[in-house]
């Protein structure tokens, strides 16, 4: 039988012992033990846009929203779900953080469009007799976006954190509605001011997240060429039920793939 001379015995153990420590971690990652889930948050959260499930009422939460397409997708040891159409940061901090539990090890939150008046500035801009009375509009939403939502939101973050010090905590944030294109159905002006009122809600958001410890998830980048002016959008056209918020295809294609590399990433 040939015996291993010394020498390459001191390069072959080593290698074989690291071999096998990273095979063990692998198996280990392999094996981790699945998360328990739950969602917070707005529309945007619950699913508008896509098919409601018929069994949240007013909150219209739908199995096609990202929480719960994450969930099928990941298999968490268990989900919750209570984000509500509607919901502001106060309402979130109401009706909604007592979800969260010491077990909960994954919290998402879609909020704040709301407290910066979402519904009225868009019907505000969509009557609105000029272009100047929409960009008002859209200014007083930005006023509350950067001197009244950061430290709302802060408070909602801290509640999540005292309740769940261990939670991964995901901040997702909301698309530019309309984009670029020719099939707007508001006028370029209006369209690109309410995109660039999206921006500041977006920046803020995720100054405050970030400030907190929370990880922020930017879909703008993933709805570019699908917004209400592109000839595919992943947004609802106004005038029917779930308007201005994602389709079924838009929570698919645009927020789930950006939440797992979130939730899944180191």
């Amino acid at each position: 039988m040939r015996r291993f001379r010394p020498g390459l015995r001191r390069t072959v153990v080593p290698l074989v012992l690291a071999l096998a420590a990273t095979l063990a971690g692998v198996q280990t990652a392999a094996a981790a033990p699945p998360v328990a889930y739950v969602a917070l948050g707005d529309s945007y959260a619950a699913g508008v846009g896509a098919p409601p499930d018929g069994t949240s009422g007013a909150c219209a939460r739908s199995t096609g929203s990202y929480p719960a397409r994450f969930a099928a997708a990941t298999h968490p040891a268990s989900f919750t779900s209570v984000a509500c159409s509607g919901a502001t940061t106060a309402g979130v901090l109401r009706d909604q953080v007592s979800g969260v539990t010491k077990n909960t090890d994954l919290v998402t939150l879609t909020v704040g469009g709301n407290d910066t008046g979402f519904a009225p500035v868009l019907a505000r801009c969509t009557t609105a007799p000029d272009d100047a009375a929409c960009d008002r509009a859209v200014r007083a939403g930005e006023r509350v976006a950067r001197y009244v939502l950061p430290s709302a939101l802060a408070v909602v973050l801290g509640t999540v954190h005292v309740r769940a010090p261990g939670a991964k905590v995901v901040v997702l944030g909301y698309p530019r509605l309309f984009g670029a294109g020719k099939g707007c159905p508001l006028n370029r002006v209006r369209s690109a001011r309410i995109d660039a009122g999206a921006d500041v809600l977006n920046d803020r958001i995720a100054e405050t997240a970030q400030r907190f410890g929370a990880t922020f998830v930017d879909v703008r980048a993933a709805f570019a060429a699908h917004g209400l002016c592109s000839a595919a959008p992943w947004i609802v056209a106004p005038g029917g039920p779930g308007a201005y918020h994602p389709t079924a295809t838009g929570y698919v294609r645009g927020y789930l793939p950006a939440l797992r590399t979130a939730a899944e990433g180191a």
